[in-house]
């Protein structure tokens, strides 16, 4: 299941597929056009229920292209904590992206600033 969702003021993202490469990089794309297209700059991911892993290289290839996808926005992800890889954020950051994964949804809401 695919949602994206304009709450208040932000993009909700959730994601509960298998994993497939050239899916997850579609997605990246229709996240940077619906937020600026409803004029929103933060964004929630929920990938915890995507199944299966990310290849490394993948991961690095995601994260560029998110990266480019995702600036100006504030991008807040939550995914599995036992499968989170830091270096994916590190990549996005270094590339001037505001991204930051959690493994838990109330400390993702808390950084983007929509806990209410």
């Amino acid at each position: 299941m695919k949602t994206l969702e304009v709450r208040e003021s932000y993009l909700f993202v959730e994601y509960s597929e298998p994993y497939q490469f050239d899916v997850c990089l579609a997605l990246i794309q229709e996240i940077a056009e619906t937020s600026k297209r409803e004029g929103l700059d933060k964004v929630l991911c929920d990938v915890r229920g995507m199944t299966g892993k990310i290849p490394v290289m993948n991961s690095f290839q995601l994260a560029v292209a998110g990266a480019g996808a995702f600036l100006g926005l504030q991008v807040a992800a939550v995914y599995r904590k036992e499968d989170i890889d830091p270096f994916v954020e590190t990549v996005i950051v270094n590339r001037g992206g505001r991204v930051r994964i959690f493994s838990d949804m109330k400390s993702a809401k808390q950084w983007l600033g929509v806990d209410k």
